[in-house]
């Protein structure tokens, strides 16, 4: 049997005859022949691991005809990081070295009804937790930008920690990780797409949903920490005119809001100024107002 790792790049079909183009590891293209009844595995624009036994016929010098045998959907398996930047902009950091961190912040927090609903959720979603993007076009819109962000902003917590000393690390710890997880079933996946649910619901009252599932399913619902992760969750977009129910009422509400916030700004025009020259003004940034800013052509001295 033999394997290769494509993505999808367009589907050919007709009466008797249903055939595909790939692009595999190597930037090769390569001519897939389907029995019909397989081509509800495939998606154009996702990546598989293909099996097949042998070459049909050659087509083209770098095109192959092929019959598959078996298809498996890349992003459904654990397939690692360095697989998938082959065929997607993926986030700036491995899918090994954000789980590490991501489940440090999680296995540090106390409270065993917080760690129990946070590592709850964790659990149910982390299959897709990595590869997940984190929005569609305005911010970290690209494979693991879901993990990138949330680690972007538990890695800015510590300080405020230390200088706010009052604020609760377990509601803050638990409250980041969870608060943008429901956005797995709110868009399709890295093709960007909204779900039915995504469109009609929203990812901000799905976890708080989850929450209540769990909740329930464990007699705590009359806990305070279930009411304030729900909270935490309702108004981390701070403000109703950005989808929030509920403005932040608590200090570790406030401090997710802020933090997202910043993340969400900050980041898209990172990329921004990595694409512009010293001296000159960026293009408009969606996520920033559609404003434009200037990159600095300061020299060391």
């Amino acid at each position: 049997m033999i394997e290769i790792i494509a993505k999808v790049e367009n589907v050919n079909q007709g009466l008797n005859f249903c055939n595909i183009s790939v692009v595999d590891e190597n930037k090769q293209v390569v001519g897939l022949k389907l029995e019909p009844e397989m081509l509800e595995k495939i998606q154009v624009g996702k990546v598989y691991r293909i099996y097949y036994e042998a070459f049909l016929e050659e087509v083209k010098p770098y095109n192959k005809l092929i019959k598959i045998d078996k298809v498996e959907d890349v992003l459904d398996s654990t397939t690692l990081s360095d697989v998938l930047d082959k065929f997607y902009i993926y986030a700036p950091l491995k899918l090994e070295q954000m789980k590490k961190e991501i489940e440090k912040y999680l296995n540090n927090i106390n409270n065993k009804y917080i760690k129990l609903i946070v590592k709850t959720l964790y659990e149910k979603y982390q299959n897709n937790f990595y590869i997940h993007p984190a929005a569609t076009k305005f911010h970290h819109a690209f494979v693991g930008g879901l993990a990138y962000h949330t680690l972007s902003i538990l890695r800015l917590v510590e300080p405020f920690l230390k200088v706010y000393p009052y604020l609760n690390s377990d509601l803050i710890y638990g409250g980041i990780i969870i608060h943008d997880i429901c956005k797995i079933d709110e868009m399709t996946g890295v093709d960007g797409e909204y779900t039915n649910e995504g469109l009609l619901i929203g990812h901000i009252v799905m976890v708080t949903n989850e929450i209540d599932k769990i909740a329930s399913l464990n007699n705590i619902s009359d806990k305070e920490e279930v009411m304030l992760l729900k909270h935490i969750t309702l108004s981390h977009h701070g403000i109703p005119n950005f989808g929030s129910p509920k403005k932040p009422q608590i200090g570790e509400a406030l401090l997710i809001w802020y933090l997202d916030t910043i993340d969400s700004k900050l980041h898209p025009l990172g990329d921004a100024l990595n694409d512009t020259s010293a001296g000159k003004f960026t293009n408009m940034i969606s996520a920033l107002d559609k404003q434009r800013f200037y990159k600095a052509n300061i020299k060391d001295e």
